[in-house]
């Protein structure tokens, strides 16, 4: 592969994928790695490095070098290619798994896309996350094209794809709403103690002040309960 080609195809990952360079280098690398070893064999020792300014491909089996034009003919284009896909998908895979793991327990808001066998899929944007039938409030309905706010209640690995469970019922929602609503609570003047919750019935909410100043009851319920 050209030096040259190679930076470019790297630097359009990066781009467009919003994939790290070094990651989108290391796929390629693997790729090449696991190619070599469809001919060397499983138990070769294969070393490939690419510069990662000029683009050059370097490489080793079992400790004798590979020039380039050996590389070329030994490790086969389709291979490397099908593989850097597979690794690149992967990285996808990691990226959007470590964006919703750490919004575990956050509120995030989507949009409804289908209701199947009682679950409603959601469009997060980047990923479809599946609101289940036990995770949603009983008696609400919720339709094709409509906002609905949620937590993010569970993120795992699913092949190549990611499986991103949100939930209406965890005490996190009122937690996440309270936060977002009222400013005294988001700027920590007032704190939430406990809740106490029944999906769709009632919700208990003991919180505190640490302001003298500030009633938090009031504060929460607002003027005329306007909040």
């Amino acid at each position: 592969m050209d030096p040259n080609e190679l930076l470019r195809i790297v630097d359009t990952i990066h781009r467009d994928k919003n994939i790290d360079k070094e990651i989108v280098f290391e796929g390629i690398e693997a790729a090449l790695i696991s190619a070599a070893k469809k001919h060397y064999g499983e138990n070769a020792e294969v070393v490939v490095q690419i510069d990662r300014q000029s683009g050059v491909i370097t490489g080793t089996h079992d400790g004798i070098p590979m020039t380039p034009e050996e590389m070329a003919a030994r490790i086969g284009a389709q291979t490397a290619k099908q593989v850097m896909i597979q690794k690149i998908r992967e990285a996808e895979r990691d990226q959007l798994y470590e964006e919703y793991e750490a919004l575990k327990g956050q509120l995030v808001t989507g949009i409804v896309q289908r209701f199947e066998g009682g679950a409603v899929t959601v469009s997060l944007g980047n990923v479809e996350a599946i609101l289940p039938r036990g995770e949603q409030i009983r008696g609400e309905t919720h339709n094709p094209g409509e906002r609905v706010r949620a937590t993010v209640y569970e993120v795992r690995k699913q092949g190549s794809r990611v499986r991103v469970i949100l939930s209406r019922t965890k005490p996190q929602l009122v937690q996440r709403l309270f936060e977002q609503e009222i400013p005294e609570i988001s700027e920590g003047v007032i704190v939430i103690r406990a809740i106490a919750r029944e999906p769709g019935y009632r919700t208990k909410v003991a919180v505190s002040s640490t302001d003298p100043r500030v009633d938090a009851v009031g504060a929460c319920v607002g003027i005329r309960g306007n909040r």
